[in-house]
C-alpha cells in the first residue's frame, strides 16, 4: 500500500516509548536482547540436572522407602538409560518432586530478591520512568533461571512427561510464559515479569506438595494441603494477578508509558506493549479454566472424603501390567 511503512523486528516504535533509543539502553545495567538466549542454554542444563536428581536423589528416597522395588543400581541405570521418559508411577512422583523442589526455591529466593525491589510494595511502580529501570544481578539471575525452568518444562512437556487431560492447556501455558518473558525482557518490564512470576511460584508449590500425598495416599495431609492450596491459589491467580498486576497494566500503565498513550490505538508506540497486554489477559482465561477443575476436585473431595486428580487419563506402567493380569 502507498505509503504504508515496513518495520523491522527490533523498531524502536514497537518496542519503546517516543524519545528513546535502543543506545539509551545499551548500557550492561539494563537487560540486554540478546541476553535472552542464554534461557535455552538454562533450560537444557536444568533437565539435565532434573534426571540426575530423580536418579541419585529420589531413586534412592523411594528405594529406602521401600516405595521402590528391585536393585537400586539397575533402576537408576533403567532410569538414566530412558526411563526419565516413560509412564512408571516412580516417574509419575519424580515429576512432582522435582517441580515442588524448584517450586519451594523459586519462591524462596524470589522474596529475598524481590524484597528490596520498589515494585515488591507497589504495582504502579512497574511503570514509574519506564523504560530507564536498572536490573541488578540478582533480579538478573532470578529471571535468567525462571524463565529457563519453563524452556524446560515446555521441552519435558512435548516430548517426555506423562501426558494428562490438561496437556493442550498446560503446553498453551508454558508458551505464553515464555513469550510473555521474553517481551517484558526485551522491552525492559522486567518489574512487572518479577512479579508475574514470584506470586504463580507460591500456589505451585503446594499444588505439587498434594500431589505427592496423593501418591503417598496420605489422605489426611492431603485434605489439609487442599484446603490450604484452594484459597491461596484464588488469592494469588484469582484476585492479586487479575486485579492488582493486569488492573495494573490497563489502567496504570499508560499514564507513564507514553503520552496520551491509548490501548486502543494500535499503531502508537510501544506497539508491541499490547501483544503483553494480550498475553496477560490470556493467562488470566487458562487461571479461570484450572479453578473450574479445581471446582470440581473440591465437589469431588466433599461428595467421597478424598481429592481424585481429574487430570489423570493415564495408567502408569505399572497398572497396565496389573490390567494385563487381570
Amino acid at each position: 500500500f502507498e505509503g504504508a511503512v515496513m518495520l523491522s523486528v527490533w523498531d524502536e516504535q514497537l518496542w519503546l516509548p517516543g524519545n528513546t533509543t535502543w543506545q539509551d539502553l545499551s548500557s550492561s545495567v539494563y537487560p540486554q536482547r540478546e541476553d535472552f538466549l542464554y534461557t535455552l542454554v538454562i533450560g537444557f542444563v536444568m533437565l539435565i540436572v532434573r534426571i540426575l536428581i530423580e536418579s541419585f536423589v529420589f531413586l534412592p528416597i523411594g528405594w529406602l522407602g521401600g516405595w521402590v522395588e528391585g536393585p537400586l543400581g539397575s533402576r537408576i541405570v533403567s532410569h538414566l538409560g530412558g526411563g526419565f521418559a516413560g509412564k512408571s508411577q516412580f516417574k509419575k512422583v519424580a515429576e512432582c518432586a522435582y517441580r515442588f523442589a524448584y517450586y519451594a526455591c523459586a519462591f524462596t529466593a524470589g522474596y529475598f530478591v524481590l524484597r528490596t525491589e520498589p515494585q515488591f510494595a507497589s504495582v504502579v511502580d512497574c511503570w514509574r520512568n519506564w523504560p530507564m529501570h536498572e536490573v541488578s544481578s540478582k533480579v538478573w539471575w532470578y529471571y535468567q533461571i525462571e524463565t529457563g525452568f519453563y524452556w524446560g518444562l515446555l521441552f519435558s512437556q512435548l516430548f517426555f512427561d506423562i501426558k494428562r487431560k490438561d496437556f493442550l492447556q498446560m503446553t498453551l501455558h508454558h508458551a505464553i510464559t515464555i513469550l510473555l518473558l521474553w517481551i517484558s525482557w526485551s522491552m525492559n518490564m522486567v518489574r512487572v515479569g518479577t512479579l508475574i512470576l514470584f506470586s504463580h511460584d507460591a500456589a505451585d508449590i503446594l499444588l505439587e506438595l498434594g500431589k505427592l500425598f496423593r501418591y503417598a495416599g496420605w489422605e489426611t495431609a492431603l485434605a489439609v494441603v487442599f484446603v490450604v492450596f484452594f484459597f491461596l491459589w484464588t488469592g494469588t491467580r484469582l484476585i492479586y494477578y487479575p486485579f492488582y498486576v493486569v488492573r495494573s497494566v490497563i489502567f496504570e500503565a499508560p499514564l507513564y508509558l507514553q503520552e496520551d498513550f491509548s490501548w486502543w490505538n494500535l499503531p502508537q508506540r510501544p506497539i508491541v506493549a499490547r501483544v503483553l497486554l494480550v498475553m496477560l489477559c490470556l493467562l488470566v482465561v487458562l487461571h479461570v479454566v484450572w479453578t473450574v477443575l479445581i471446582i470440581k476436585i473440591a465437589q469431588s473431595f466433599t461428595a467421597k472424603g478424598e481429592v481424585d486428580d481429574i487430570r489423570e487419563d493415564s495408567d502408569s506402567e505399572e497398572d497396565e501390567k496389573k490390567k494385563k493380569k487381570e
